[in-house]
């Protein structure tokens, strides 16, 4: 009998595990397109389709192993400026903002339902009242001209504000021109104590202290 019970239990634990759905990480969508560097001189500000969020491990209590929260917003700001010298682009005056009161969960259970962590998220632990905003910025970044039309890899080093503390972070980002414009996705590790942000631990789940931050930015002319 309680081998039984053990056996069920472990099913009931797949089963479960196995209800959870996040989405993907947020990448380059578009098709890449071609044209000459010169063409992407200027203000370029975000656009429509772009998105932020982050990807947190977390244990609910109703699931056998860790799973990933995922949540994101598409009220999403900021720009840059580009100009071309010889084989370089360089974009300068690098600047984003991200609404972080409306972020909303995005990862699914079949018998759960997540978005009762987004209140507790966005008011105890984000403090969105006080601090409704994240920011990145960075000087500027030069890259290389491709060959192809294909995506570009540059390493990206800025400032980072959440919760009223900005700190030095790195991104990792790719970029390609668009047959509309530009686009760029990437992410940020971080740890959300460095940021004077508590561990969430509520009554249903409690979270890991890594955060990935994601970002697929859609870019048009200003």
């Amino acid at each position: 009998m309680v081998a039984v019970v053990l056996v069920g239990a472990a099913v009931a634990g797949t089963v479960l595990l196995a209800s959870h759905r996040a989405p993907a990480p947020l990448a380059l969508g578009s098709p890449a397109a071609s044209g000459a560097a010169a063409s992407l001189v200027g203000t370029w500000k975000v656009a429509s389709g772009s998105e932020v969020g982050y990807r947190v491990r977390e244990q609910l209590i109703n699931q056998p192993a860790p799973t990933e929260a995922v949540a994101r917003t598409t009220q999403v700001s900021g720009g840059l400026q580009v100009t071309v010298a010889g084989s370089t682009i360089r974009a300068k005056g690098l600047q984003f903002n991200a609404n972080l009161a409306s972020l909303v969960s995005q990862d699914k259970y079949a018998n759960y339902q997540v978005y009762q962590r987004d209140f507790f998220v966005r008011s105890i632990y984000l403090q969105t009242d006080s601090f409704p905003n994240a920011d990145f910025t960075a000087d500027s970044v030069d890259i290389p001209l491709a060959s192809d039309p294909g995506p570009v890899s540059v390493t990206v080093t800025g400032k980072l504000t959440v919760h009223g503390e900005t700190k030095s972070v790195t991104t990792k980002v790719q970029a390609q021109r668009t047959a509309n414009g530009v686009e760029v996705a990437g992410s940020i590790d971080v740890d959300m104590r460095d940021f004077n942000v508590s561990v969430p631990s509520i009554s249903f789940t409690k979270a890991e202290p890594q955060v990935v931050i994601e970002y697929h930015l859609v870019l048009v002319r200003a």
